[in-house]
Formats: C-alpha cells, sequence, structure tokens
C-alpha cells in the first residue's frame, strides 16, 4: 500500500538555488571531461601475471585480484558530495577492463586525447603503462581470443567480427543485471561473508567450496576499500579548516567506518553503502548496465525510520539523491573512434527503475518516490536511466502526472514502464508472481526481476535487416560481395507468392539467429571459465544457497536477451513485397531486387522508391498486412529463441530496443525494399519509421497489438511530441500526456519514453549546440547529451516522427530537415 507523507510531491519550493551544494557539484560535473582510468587494470593485471599461484582455481584468482585493486585503491575525494567513495580515480572516469574489449583502444593510445568525437584523456605515462604492462599481457587471454582457440574461430565469431550481422555482448562484458542490496544494506556484507564462511566448510564439493570462499574474499575487498575511504575522510578533517567540509569530512568518515561491512542504521548509511557495494561491483565486471534497481523501495525502510524519529527531512533526503545520481554519473565506457562513429554517445546505462506495485501487488510509490522523481527533475544527468513503473489500477492519477510532469520538464526522462503487462510477461517466462511484481529495468529497457534474474540481457544484438538482405540475395548480403553467408534459398525472382519469400526470409533468420545464439553460448563457457563473478554472485538470490556462481547458473532465474535492429524497416520492407510485388503487382520481384541493388538510382527507380515509401502499408498503422507481418515477425523470432536454453539452463528473451545501433548498422547496410536508401538509421527500437504513422493514436495502438509475451526482454518505443506552447495551460497538456500513455497501456503497450522536442529546435542545437550544451534526449533505451551523439544519430533523432498531443496529428517534416539522412 502507498506510503505517502508529503503535502507538495512535486518539492516545487525546492530548486538547484536552493541548494548550493548540489548546484556547483552539477556544474563541475557539466565542465568535467572524460578520462581514460587504468588504476583497475594495473592491480588486475598485477595480480594475474606477478602474485596468482601455480594451479590456483580461477574463481579464487579473480577473487583475490578484484581484492587487490580494492584494498590498494586510491581514496579519492574530488568534491563535497555527501558519499564516499568513485568508481575510478578520475572525477570523470572510463575504467580500463582489458580482458574484454578494453585492448580495443591499443592502436589509439596516442590519439584517444584529442579524437574529434567524444575524445577521453590519457596520459602519456598511463599510455606506455598500457603498452608495456597491461596489454601485452591479455593479448591472448581475452573473452574474445580464449574463445578463438577453445572453438577454433568458429564460423559464429567471424560472422560477428564482420560487424553487420550481430554482435555478442559478452565478448565486452556480461554486466547487464539487477543486483539484490537489501540484504547488504540491512545485514552488512560480514553476515554475508560470515554466511559463506559458514556455507564452505559443509560444501559438498571443491567447487563449491572454492565459491564460497571467493565471495568472502572478493567482499572483503569492498570492506577493505570502505576502511581506507574512512582513514582518508579522517585525515581530510584533521586538516580542514572550513567547518561545514569538516563537518563533511567527519562524517564521511564515521559512516565508511561502519557500512557497507555492517547494517545502515541511518538513510545517508544506507544510501552510501549500496553506492559503495555499487563500485565494488564495478571492480569485477565492466561498467556496462550494472543497475541499482527498484531505490524507492531498496531505501525506503531507512528514510521513513529517520524521518519519523526527526533525523532526516525529505530536502537532506533530496539533497542525499542528488549526490547518489552524481555519483552514478561519474563513470563512463571506455569506447575505440570506430565505435564512437557508428554508435556513440551512450553512458554506462544503470537503470533506476521507481514506483509501480510491490510483491504483494499493492501500490508501492511512497515518499522517495517522488523524492527521486524531484532528484531527476533537478539534475538531468544521462546517468543513471530513470524509469517509472506504472499500474493503471493500483497507482495514482497524481503519480502518472507527476511522472509526465517531469517528462516535460526533463524533455525526455524517465520512461514510463507498463507494471500489469510487464509482471505478466515475466510470469509467461516462469518467473514466480511475487518475483515478477518486483522487477526492475536494466539498462535500456530490460526486465528482470530484481537480484533474481541473471539476465545477460545484452547477449545478442541482431540487425534483422542482415537476414533481409540475404533472403532478396540468396544467402549474400550487399557490403560482403559475393561471399555465401547463408543458407541458399534460390533466386526470389522465381517467387510466385509472398509466402515463398516469407519462407526463405524465415530461414535465412533462423540460420543467423542460431548463428548467434551458438557464439553467445560459446562466449558463456569462456566465461565460465575464466571470468566467474563472485563478488556479483554474493549479491544475488540463489549463488548462496546453491553454491554456485553466476556464470554457471547460480541466479534464480538464468536468461540471455537478443535484441534487434531493424524491426519496424523489416516489416516495411516485408510489407511492401507483399503489397507491392504480389498484391498491387506495382513491380515485380527481380525489378525490386534490382532496385534495391542500385540503390534506387537507375532510371526509373526513383520513382519506384517514391511510390514505396508512401503507398505501401506502414508499421505503425491500421493496415491489415502491417499488422499481420509485424505479428508473425515478433512471433516467428520468439519461437526461434525459445526453442534455446542457455549454458545456464535459461532461456533466450527476445527484445527490441536498439541504443544507437540503429544508427550504426543503418549507415553500413544497403537499401531496402521499403524505399529506404543505402546508409540511412534504421528506425529506433520498436519505433514506426519516421513518418510512416501520421496518426499518434493509431501508432500507439498498433505497437500495443503486438503480444507482450513475444516480447520477454523489453522494448524501447520512442515517440516524439511538440512542447507546450508558451501561454498554453500545462495542467492540461500534462493530463493528454498521462491519458495517452493510459490509453497505449490499456492497449497492452509494453513500455514509451520520449523526446518533448520540434524538429527546429533539434536542427538549432545540431547547428549550434551553445543553444543548449546539455540537451538530454531519449535514443532507444537509454538517455544521451544530443552534443555527444553522432552526427547520423543526431539526424535520426531530428526526423523521428514529431506529433502534436493536441491534435494526434504528425507535424509535417520540415523542408529543410529531409535532407538530414542523405
Amino acid at each position: 500500500m502507498s506510503e505517502l507523507t508529503l503535502m507538495d510531491p512535486g518539492f516545487s519550493h525546492v530548486s538547484l538555488e536552493n541548494l548550493p551544494r548540489i548546484l556547483s557539484l552539477q556544474e563541475a560535473h557539466f565542465r568535467t571531461d572524460s578520462e581514460v582510468c587504468i588504476e583497475r587494470a594495473r592491480w588486475i593485471t598485477d595480480y594475474m601475471k606477478n602474485l596468482r599461484p601455480g594451479g590456483e582455481p580461477m574463481i579464487i584468482s579473480r577473487a583475490r585480484a578484484v581484492n587487490h585493486y580494492l584494498a590498494n585503491r586510491e581514496p579519492c575525494f574530488f568534491d563535497d558530495n555527501l558519499l564516499a567513495g568513485s568508481t575510478t580515480s578520475k572525477p570523470l572516469g572510463a575504467p580500463l577492463y582489458p580482458e574484454l574489449l578494453g585492448l580495443t583502444i591499443w592502436p589509439e593510445l596516442e590519439t584517444i586525447s584529442d579524437r574529434k568525437i567524444n575524445p577521453q584523456k590519457l596520459s602519456p605515462e598511463d599510455a606506455d603503462i598500457c603498452n608495456f604492462e597491461i596489454f601485452p599481457y591479455w593479448m591472448d587471454r581475452t573473452v574474445l581470443e580464449v574463445t578463438r582457440k577453445k572453438f577454433d574461430n568458429p564460423l559464429s565469431l567471424r560472422l560477428m567480427e564482420k560487424i553487420v550481422f550481430y554482435i555478442n555482448g559478452k565478448a565486452g562484458c556480461i554486466s547487464h543485471c539487477v543486483p539484490h542490496f537489501d540484504t547488504a544494506i540491512g545485514k552488512g556484507l560480514s553476515h554475508i561473508i560470515a554466511e559463506a564462511a559458514k556455507r564452505e566448510k559443509t560444501a559438498c564439493d571443491a567447487m563449491g567450496k572454492d565459491f564460497y570462499r571467493a565471495v568472502q574474499i572478493a567482499m572483503a575487498g569492498i570492506i577493505a576499500y570502505a576502511t581506507r575511504l574512512s582513514l582518508a575522510a579522517q585525515k581530510l578533517a584533521d586538516a580542514e579548516s572550513d567547518p561545514l567540509r569538516k563537518k563533511n569530512y567527519l562524517e564521511m568518515a564515521e559512516v565508511c567506518s561502519r557500512v557497507p561491512a555492517k547494517p545502515a542504521r541511518t538513510f545517508r548509511e544506507a544510501v552510501n553503502s549500496l553506492w559503495l557495494c555499487q563500485v565494488g561491483i564495478h571492480a569485477e565486471n565492466i561498467n556496462m548496465a550494472m543497475s541499482p534497481g527498484r531505490l524507492d523501495q531498496i531505501l525506503y525502510p531507512w528514510y521513513r525510520k529517520d524521518v519519523a524519529e526527526g533525523r532526516l527531512t525529505p530536502e537532506e533526503a533530496l539533497e542525499l539523491g542528488c549526490c547518489l545520481w552524481l555519483k552514478i554519473s561519474d563513470n563512463t565506457n571506455l569506447v575505440p573512434e570506430t565505435a564512437e562513429r557508428l554508435w556513440g554517445g551512450a553512458g554506462s546505462t544503470p537503470a533506476v527503475t521507481l514506483g509501480g506495485v510491490g510483491r504483494d501487488g499493492e501500490d508501492a510509490v511512497n515518499d522517495l518516490t517522488y523524492i527521486f522523481l524531484k532528484v531527476t527533475e533537478l539534475m538531468r544527468l544521462r546517468d543513471p536511466s530513470v524509469n517509472a513503473r506504472y499500474h493503471q489500477d493500483k497507482n495514482s492519477r497524481t503519480y502518472r502526472d507527476r511522472v509526465s510532469e517531469v517528462i516535460v520538464s526533463t524533455k525526455a526522462i524517465p520512461a514510463f514502464h507498463n507494471d500489469k503487462v510487464d509482471i505478466e510477461t515475466l510470469m509467461n517466462q516462469g518467473v514466480t508472481e511475487a518475483d515478477a511484481r518486483d522487477y526492475a529495468i536494466v539498462g535500456c529497457v530490460e526486465l528482470a526481476s530484481a537480484g533474481r534474474d541473471f539476465v545477460a540481457s545484452s547477449s545478442i544484438m541482431f540487425n534483422l535487416a542482415a537476414a533481409m538482405e540475404m533472403a532478396l540475395l540468396g544467402g549474400k548480403r550487399f557490403i560482403t560481395g559475393d561471399e555465401q553467408i547463408g543458407p541458399e534459398t534460390g533466386d526470389p525472382s522465381g517467387f510466385t507468392s509472398f509466402e515463398m519469400f516469407w519462407e526463405a526470409f524465415k530461414t535465412q533468420l533462423k540460420w543467423l539467429l542460431e548463428q548467434a545464439i551458438e557464439l553467445n553460448d560459446h562466449f558463456g563457457h569462456v566465461h565460465q571459465e575464466v571470468l566467474p563473478s563472485p563478488l556479483l554472485s554474493g549479491l544475488f538470490k540463489g549463488p548462496m544457497e546453491k553454491g554456485m556462481d553466476l556464470v554457471f547458473g547460480g541466479a534464480r532465474y538464468n536468461s540471455s536477451g537478443g535484441s534487434h535492429v531493424a524491426f519496424p524497416d523489416v516489416c516495411d520492407s516485408l510489407n511492401a513485397i507483399e503489397y507491392g510485388v504480389f498484391s498491387e503487382k506495382r513491380v515485380t520481384m527481380a525489378e525490386m531486387v534490382d532496385a534495391v541493388k542500385h540503390n534506387f538510382e537507375d532510371q526509373g527507380q526513383e520513382a519506384l522508391r517514391l511510390w514505396l515509401s508512401n503507398r505501401i502499408p506502414r508499421f505503425g498503422t491500421d493496415a491489415p498486412v502491417a499488422v499481420k507481418n509485424s505479428r508473425n515477425l515478433v512471433r516467428f523470432i520468439y519461437d526461434v529463441y525459445q526453442e534455446h536454453i542457455n549454458y545456464r539452463g535459461g532461456r533466450y528473451r527476445p527484445a527490441y530496443w536498439t541504443m544507437t545501433t540503429h544508427a550504426g548498422q543503418g549507415k553500413l547496410a544497403g537499401a531496402l525494399p521499403n524505399g529506404r536508401k543505402a546508409h540511412e538509421p534504421f528506425s529506433s527500437g520498436i519505433t514506426p519509421a519516421s513518418q510512416a504513422a501520421p496518426n499518434l493514436t493509431e501508432a500507439f495502438r498498433n505497437v500495443a497489438c503486438l503480444p507482450a509475451e513475444y516480447i520477454p526482454g523489453g522494448q524501447a518505443l520512442n515517440m516524439k511530441y511538440t512542447p507546450p506552447s508558451e501561454g498554453e495551460d500545462i495542467a492540461a497538456y500534462i493530463d493528454r500526456f498521462g491519458s495517452m500513455v493510459d490509453a497505449y497501456f490499456g492497449e497492452g503497450g509494453l513500455q514509451v519514453q520520449f523526446n518533448v522536442q520540434t524538429y527546429e529546435q533539434l536542427m538549432a542545437v545540431k547547428e549550434n549546440p551553445a543553444l543548449d550544451p546539455h540537451m538530454i534526449v531519449r535514443v532507444s533505451g537509454y538517455s544521451a547529451y544530443f552534443r555527444d551523439l553522432s552526427d547520423v544519430m543526431k539526424d535520426e533523432l531530428i526526423t523521428r516522427t514529431q506529433y502534436d498531443l493536441t491534435s494526434g496529428k504528425a507535424v509535417p517534416l520540415p523542408e529543410t530537415a529531409k535532407g538530414e539522412t542523405r
């Protein structure tokens, strides 16, 4: 049941001007440039290269390496934040993980500081350490190279390395998940260590004993780091003359002397305990979508107790929340220049989830929900990625409208998630009702029972347009030339029905999906061999009971996620072939293939392209052909994945979010039958293609009609609204905003996120970033600063359909914007 005591849930009396500490910290954050941090890489490499005893089990080595790093970390205090601890040794650090994809920056050590797109500073001294000490050790020890050797450079790996078919996340991370922080905060890491020691004595096999021992070693590393922070804070306090700063250092010294080793007693201790556990996780696993989860639920008992006993005011809790948001934002990804050009702009996408219902199925919105919504509104940060769960039957209209108000205020965040449908979707995957009710968002939009499901939700990022091209070209792709990639499904010029093409497409798609699934399992077995995760395992439900690391299947649920690029474009291409070739006979199959091969640039093909672009049934409309093909495609992809059991004993869950890969993959792809020309971005997530759906209600309805049970990994629906005009009734605008979400969720929609900007505003900021240097936008699941995106991604955001919320109609794309993707 909802517990609200706030007289003003919107905190209308609070602004950044009322919070000078936070305003100063935010301004400093925006001024801070990203720097490569090699601290972790040095200490991990030092242990593995110089200190690891021969024959030591890998899980023990990983735990000792993580402990070695944490126990020797420099305790950094960069500013006046109320929380102690940092992800890296830099104010805004990009940590190096050489065992994964860190070596991809090896050729760029001398240029990464000065590259044009999102430079990341690296000192010459640190570059030399990478070049001569760190990288040589890991040359043949990365996940990629161990997999290549172990499985004899399989076709599935060679296809991934071409980039244009699929990308398997485990080459670079397995992080995507939500830990279970409740026990760590409520009982302390010493309790987890003691439990592991007790279980070690009774474990029946060496694997179990090693696991429990590794948990103790890794957890002790976090405590050692907290102790170093406490001692350093005390020294700073002793030397500090400013009374307020001195007081803060003394309080941090006290907090870190207690947590996370012992149970938190106060809200501040609980928040700092959670943050230090998050820092510890990043010592072991890469900083990619490691999501803190339902913070308003996890931290609420300490908030309620402190407020009731007079130790804390809501405004003080809000200030601590702002400090936590800034801490979560203290790191970013280390990305090579090629990847930045194709997919740049993402942060580390840790997701925070607010609201919804509790494990009992009742309204779980509380004071902290509104406090963290206000934090989101004030801070306007890329990370954390904030998500608002909304249950139409249990959550109040006041809550719905407050979430809507924050989205309109920030122009982009948070996202809305449909509790009723999300819970049913997880239950369809075998998650118990209580566990499903306690779901949180991972990274972009992925669903996970918090602390129980090791979802590995970015296991596969699959390019559906590759299968479309391969069906058109009999198993080949434009970009790979005459190489026979997939099965020979025949020359489509001889197909006499759409059903024949559909079967060829399904053959290519299934074959490619199974290659990606095979490689994911190969990578998974290599993670078991060289990258177990005992620290993260100790913060999950399941591993301690099973005596089994997460990478072996220790979690309660063990799914793997596969997301899909170009879904709307492929749906529209199927529509074009069925309608244009076989129903209307506007073009023959041979002519269609020829036009696509020649990018619609031969004589007469521009007229065909315009007809395809403007006359075929489009995904996002009520056209029966479009509805049928989109539903069939979602069902087919689901069926292929669900046939397979992953290396941890769980099922594969398809999803539809694309980060910025829809822009990068589009840049590498040829033309498509829907009239899209070569090298143009694909549509984002599960969003109807730009200008394809002229009616807002119709667009919502036809995304919502896709059966949610076939999308268990989550989806990203990106909608763009005209902002309220000057003098417009804001309350009425917010009501329309929330009512449209209600209608969409009532139809069965899973998720929706918004950009509240016009075509012209985005074009102006692209031309002159100084107009809004920290403009935040929703890409496909996550948030980004518009300035950091590649030009192709900026152009995709500009040309996304803009809807007028009052009329429900698409706003025509200005002539000046029509060339943005050309």
